[in-house]
């Protein structure tokens, strides 16, 4: 039997909530600590929205979008009761995954099943609150799409946020050093996302579209 709605924000400490939206991680560490900053600022909508993150076991190593899916459906659709305005968000990556395509036709078919994708990771939309993209060359562009390893830990996002913070660990990364620049990220990633389309096949990211129904106006 499905948990109800009400225990559910019990658990939460809340009042029963407008919209609940729940979230789903590729990645094990840095969209999970971004999320969870974000949620205890000053910025997130509380008073109508609950959040809930969906955390996948450090022993668990399936990421892939298809085992993202499954893990979002399985535990948070079939085990509470949503309404027709509550919404359940995969944030997945194109640097490794080629089915992306596939997941998203299986979220049409579901009414309130989404996917927001980073091309070519959740990195990307980190230096979107920090640095001008438009500052970058277009063969720097170039490199930041291909994102390729330079150093056995770091990929060029990383080295690129290294540079424009100091230090940059993925395991740890400091979201007070990104939330306070919202809204520079969410005008970029818009900026990329001109042709409207339901992934970034070239540089972009759309968690800006989660993170527009989640902040407070």
């Amino acid at each position: 039997m499905p948990r109800e709605r009400v225990e559910l924000f019990r658990q939460s400490n809340t009042i029963e909530k407008e919209k609940i939206i729940v979230l789903a991680f590729e990645g094990n560490d840095t969209e999970q600590i971004y999320f969870e900053e974000f949620k205890d600022s000053e910025k997130f909508n509380d008073e109508l929205i609950y959040l809930h993150l969906l955390k996948r076991p450090k022993r668990n190593t399936n990421s892939a979008p298809n085992h993202v899916f499954k893990k979002l459906k399985k535990e948070a659709k079939d085990e509470y009761s949503f309404n027709e305005h509550d919404e359940l968000w995969m944030i997945i990556d194109t640097d490794r995954w080629k089915n992306i395509p596939e997941i998203i036709n299986e979220c049409k078919k579901l009414d309130n099943m989404f996917v927001a994708v980073s091309n070519p990771c959740f990195e990307l939309w980190l230096l979107l609150h920090v640095k001008n993209i438009s500052d970058y060359t277009e063969e720097e562009l170039e490199l930041i799409l291909k994102n390729l390893k330079v150093t056995s830990k770091k990929n060029y996002i990383d080295i690129k946020l290294t540079e424009i913070l100091g230090a940059y660990n993925k395991s740890n990364p400091k979201p007070e050093q990104f939330i306070p620049h919202l809204k520079n990220a969410i005008e970029q990633a818009k900026n990329l996302d001109s042709k409207n389309e339901e992934f970034p096949t070239l540089l972009g990211s759309h968690v800006y579209k989660i993170i527009e129904k989640l902040i407070k106006h």
